[in-house]
């Protein structure tokens, strides 16, 4: 056991985090998400809440911002829902207090996410059944003083 790091983060996480590149792209999707469909590197995770699994990932994971946006997310006008889902509420408010302002968010359509996770360095599957509670995060780079 260790002392001070998340309980939400498995050896296997930390592991796909670390050897993970500049703007690979990694997965945390929901209980119902295809997973194994989707990519090659599939890791489970028991966390019943994934707005805190990427709360802890991201103490440790740097960002992207070379991209238009680190986090991408369902546009849920896609899908059969109506109204806007709680879990983008929940992920733009994780997001705010994790980087520490108020991070732009790409929403694509649920095939375009499909195609993406099938590129994804990994994926992380969680126990975390509410719909829509899927995000894409892309690693950026941790820049050394010399």
């Amino acid at each position: 056991m260790l002392e001070n790091i998340s309980r939400y983060i498995t050896p296997d996480i930390y592991k796909v985090l670390y050897f993970a590149g500049h703007q690979d792209e990694i997965v945390i999707a929901d209980a119902n998400y295809p997973s194994y469909a989707m990519c090659n590197i599939v890791i489970r995770s028991e966390c019943p809440d994934n707005s805190l699994l990427l709360g802890a990932i991201l103490q440790y994971l740097p960002i992207d911002n070379d991209r238009e946006s680190p986090f991408t997310l369902f546009n849920v006008e896609d899908a059969h829902y109506k109204e806007s889902p709680l879990m983008i509420e929940i992920f733009q408010k994780v997001l705010k207090e994790s980087v520490g302002r108020n991070p732009d968010i790409n929403y694509i359509n649920k095939k375009e996410f499909y195609e993406r996770s099938k590129k994804a360095y990994a994926l992380i599957q969680t126990s975390d059944y509410r719909p829509f509670a899927t995000v894409l995060v892309t690693k950026g780079m941790i820049l050394n003083e010399y």
